[in-house]
This record gives structure tokens, sequence and C-alpha cells, in this order.
């Protein structure tokens, strides 16, 4: 009899944790347009400080505000994220850009290149192109 009741309680949480795995959340238009503006305004920065860097304007201290604006922006969109279940990949594919924003900025403080905006804008490009269509795909499976 023990043997059949662990063998049922086993049976149950392998299923439960098999479910729960694929569970996805429902779209957020908040989500989607706040990921959305967040890789415009990344991209339009990389694009002018690929035009200015080596200039006085180009220089990290010229463009602190940028980092605390997009820091605010991610820490906006994964709160938002995070108040559903099943955004787990949301919310790490957020972590990951502030991560790489973090380190943008301590290259930037350094003294970046032309040659590694080129990387930095190849990273967050795919970086982004994976959340927005995550993010798509949520809103497909609503229709």
């Amino acid at each position: 009899m023990r043997k059949r009741a662990k063998a049922l309680l086993l049976a149950a949480a392998a299923s439960i944790a098999g479910c729960s795995g694929y569970f996805i959340a429902e779209y957020n238009p908040v989500v989607d347009h706040g990921a959305t503006e967040l890789q415009q305004k990344v991209d339009r920065f990389l694009t002018g400080l690929e035009q200015t860097v080596g200039t006085p304007a180009g220089e990290y201290d010229q463009n602190v505000a940028f980092y605390e604006e997009v820091r605010g922006d991610i820490r906006t969109l994964r709160d938002a994220a995070s108040q559903e279940r099943g955004n787990g990949l949301t919310v790490e594919s957020l972590d990951l850009i502030g991560q790489n924003v973090e380190k943008l900025e301590a290259m930037h403080a350094k003294g970046i290149s032309r040659d590694e905006l080129g990387v930095v804008r190849t990273l967050f490009d795919t970086q982004f192109r994976m959340l927005v269509q995550l993010e798509t795909a949520k809103k497909r499976k609503e229709s």
C-alpha cells in the first residue's frame, strides 16, 4: 500500500511539474509595446553614439542620463512582466538586456570604439528580436 501511495504521489508531482513547464503567460500589451519602445531607444542611442564616438558629445559623462533612463524602463517592464505567472522567459530576457546595458555602460565609461559598438549593436538586436518575438507569439496565441 505504501509503495502504491508513493507511486501515485510521484506520478502526480511529475504531472504537475510537466504541465507547469509549458505554461506561458497571456499577452500583455504594456510589455509588448514597452519592449518595442526600449528596443528603439537603445537603437537610437547606439546610432547617435556611433556618430559621436571620439567627440565630446560621445563621452560617457554626456550620456549618463540615457543609462539611468534605460535602467528605469527595464525595471518597469520587468515589474509588469513578473506580475503574471508564466513570464519567466520575458523576465529573463529583460534581465539579460539589463546586464548588457550595464556592460555597455562600463565599456562606454572606459572609452568605446566604433568597432565595439558594432558588436554591441548585434548583441542588442538579437536580444530584442528574441524578446519581441516572444511577446508577438503570446499575442498570436490569444487570437
